[in-house]
């Protein structure tokens, strides 16, 4: 149903964008498909993971999906929106849904977005990362209502030395979840420093909470003006609400401060950055926070001139600490044992759709085995590299990763579960055929939390544009 009204405002706003608009404006188009022929129990894990759930975690799987954009550019005030449609078919399941549907607008320094749109919330790598402690590519967007500014912003007075950005978002959860009609808050808000200096520092906060809706173990949580500033502040509840929710804050809270380093020289960019994740008040600074153990630590580095690997990334995720082992002992609240993107009022936790929406690592709902909804394994270290670059007319990509896995402090694994994971991709286009790319890649896993999977990877995808 909310896909209806989504689609019916989408068609609504682009005939009144037509007729207001007087120049010429350009639509990008792609059509693509891949599939992954190989052996072992799942697809490899990065032939899927990050890429926004368009590919299914099943092997010998077959994906379509087909793209339309329109782009806000430099005006003052401009309009986009974009629709994506995805397929999935494989021996054991079959996928059809929307991946993107959205219609945007901006006036001057802020923007608005309605409906669901493909985003990077965070200050890691967009391009090659293992993915943000809160968000990652790793989910299909959620559909909701977002005003923003439009990047970075100067701060008056400051001669572009200092710059600011930030955004609220009110969401849906519209998948299948245990807690039923839940919404999203998110916001977000960053300062940068440095302006036209070689050396630039940001710092931000991202928060997102799951509220409302109706338990049928702890009952209604409702939806009004008093609980939405609840969850605003991260605030508990009052007597309308859940029991665990009086003591507790009011939702399903997670928290990341991001601090960065840019550093931007003549041939080279190298960014460096940190995420910590909590979901326990105080929000103390990051060096102070209880379990300032965990979080992702990455560098990027940019080669302008170096086309064979014009951009890598390194990076380090720990999320074994969870504030110690002991949420509460002998009458003490300790605090600990936060079990990550977890919650027990919301028991699908920080997935969309049976997919992790933070960092992939922590293993999306749809690995488990016994039907569970929830995040097994989110106690892991990571080690990840990646990097991208071009060979004449071949462009690639390759990505290797090693975790440790020990489930979550709910549910300990009896050893720790190592694996391997590695994939290559190469892409060329067809001097015969115009507008058309060919890829092929090889995908693997080797270990004890995945198994042992394999899969070639052929891809071919046709792009284009027209103008009106």
């Amino acid at each position: 149903m909310r896909t209806r009204h989504y689609i019916t405002i989408f068609l609504l706003l682009e005939t009144f964008f037509l007729q207001a608009q007087t120049r010429t404006d350009t639509v990008n188009y792609s059509l693509n498909a891949r599939i992954n022929p190989g052996f072992g129990e799942y697809a490899p894990f990065l032939s899927s993971a990050n890429q926004f759930d368009r590919h299914s975690i099943q092997p010998n799987s077959l994906s379509l999906w087909g793209t339309i954009h329109k782009k806000m550019d430099d005006a003052h005030f401009d309009y986009g929106y974009g629709a994506e449609l995805d397929a999935n078919v494989s021996k054991s399941e079959s996928r059809f849904f929307p991946g993107e549907l959205y219609v945007e607008g901006k006036a001057y320094f802020l923007k608005g977005t309605l409906g669901m749109k493909q985003r990077i919330y965070g200050n890691q790598d967009p391009e090659l990362s293992s993915g943000g402690m809160i968000f990652s590519r790793n989910s299909r967007p959620f559909p909701g209502i977002s005003i923003e500014s439009n990047d970075y912003i100067d701060v008056p007075f400051t001669k572009g030395y200092v710059e600011v950005k930030g955004g609220i978002t009110h969401g849906w959860f519209t998948d299948s979840t245990v807690t039923t009609n839940t919404l999203l808050h998110h916001k977000y808000a960053y300062i940068r420093l440095g302006g036209s200096f070689p050396v630039n520092i940001n710092f931000g906060l991202q928060h997102v909470c799951q509220w409302a809706g109706t338990s049928p173990n702890y009952g209604k949580s409702p939806v009004n003006w008093s609980n939405f500033k609840r969850i605003f502040f991260g605030k508990s509840g009052d007597s309308s609400s859940p029991g665990t929710e009086r003591y507790n804050a009011l939702g399903n809270h997670i928290i990341s401060k991001n601090l960065g380093v840019d550093v931007n020289l003549r041939s080279v960019n190298v960014s460096l950055y940190w995420q910590n994740i909590y979901e326990d008040g105080p929000v103390f600074a990051m060096y102070k926070t209880y379990n300032v153990e965990d979080g992702l630590w990455g560098v990027s580095v940019k080669l302008k001139n170096f086309q064979p690997l014009n951009r890598f990334v390194l990076e380090y995720m720990s999320t074994t600490d969870q504030s110690g082992p002991w949420h509460d002992l002998d009458g003490v609240i300790y605090g600990g044992t936060d079990n990550y993107y977890n919650n027990g009022v919301y028991p699908n936790g920080w997935t969309f759709y049976g997919m992790t929406v933070g960092n992939p690592w922590l293993t999306s709902p749809k690995y488990n085995e016994n039907g569970s909804v929830s995040v097994f394994n989110n106690k892991v270290r990571l080690y990840y590299a990646a990097g991208m670059g071009r060979i004449r007319d071949i462009d690639y990509k390759a990505t290797f990763a090693y975790s440790d896995n020990w489930g979550s402090p709910s549910y300990t694994y009896k050893s720790c579960k190592g694996q391997f994971s590695y994939q290559l991709e190469a892409s060329k286009p067809l001097p015969s055929w115009k507008n058309t790319k060919v890829s092929i890649g090889i995908s693997g896993d080797r270990g004890k939390m995945y198994g042992d999977n394999f899969a070639l990877l052929f891809g071919i995808s046709y792009s284009g544009n027209f103008s009106y």
